[in-house]
């Protein structure tokens, strides 16, 4: 059983609950429902603008291998990153923190493990060091990082910063999916820069909007 929060910090969500009518509250999942949904919406509209899925050389059964382990890995990532779990405080610490590690490991080894059983799968492709990829990460994680944070704003007197870090690591897996999809390359070094790296600074933004907007802060 979760432990009762203590009473300063359920008084202070109480407190935060409080001020907002029923009207607003209602208004605000409107909202987080648009927030939510567009932020589902816009990272596909720029996956498609960028080619959509590309399996150049790839066997159909390691582009299906490689993007539903990686889809069950970024689901575990959801259901712990964007939900506050029994506790009205969030996740605890732990939960947290594993999966901001667990992340960019499971994916990675995934993607490597399952590539290695095709010959020439973890070849090097010349010119192709993973930037792209970088770049296409970035662009889609912006909006629904954005967006999330907004949905979360002020909402955790605990652990904000580690909040947000599960945010940004949990949008970060989904994006992984989408990223997989449009990139044939398994060569490792192409994976630490095109694939694992935008992961990292994914969660990292999360954690620092995190600390910023995600704190619940006393009020006058």
């Amino acid at each position: 059983m979760p432990q009762p929060p203590p009473s300063e910090l359920r008084a202070r969500v109480l407190l935060a609950a409080s001020r907002e009518d029923a009207p607003v509250r209602a208004q605000v999942r409107r909202r987080d429902s648009w927030l939510l949904l567009s932020a589902a919406v816009v990272p596909l509209l720029i996956f498609l603008a960028f080619g959509g899925l590309r399996d150049g050389p790839r066997p159909t059964t390691l582009v299906l291998r490689t993007s539903l382990g990686a889809s069950f890995i970024a689901l575990a990532c959801g259901v712990v990153g964007l939900s506050r779990g029994r506790s009205t405080l969030g996740r605890a610490r732990v939960w947290l923190w594993g999966l901001a590690l667990f992340a960019p490991v499971a994916l990675f080894g995934w993607k490597v493990v399952a590539s290695a059983q095709f010959e020439q799968m973890m070849a090097r492709w010349p010119g192709r060091i993973g930037l792209r990829c970088l770049w296409l990460h970035c662009l889609m994680a912006l909006w629904p990082l954005t967006a999330l944070v907004i949905t979360r704003r002020e909402s955790d007197p605990v652990h904000p910063a580690l909040t947000g870090a599960a945010i940004g690591a949990a949008i970060g897996a989904s994006l992984w999916v989408l990223v997989d999809l449009s990139c044939p390359v398994a060569y490792v070094p192409h994976l630490l820069l095109g694939h694992a790296l935008p992961l990292l600074l994914t969660t990292s933004v999360g954690a620092a909007l995190g600390q910023r907007f995600i704190a619940l802060r006393a009020r006058q």
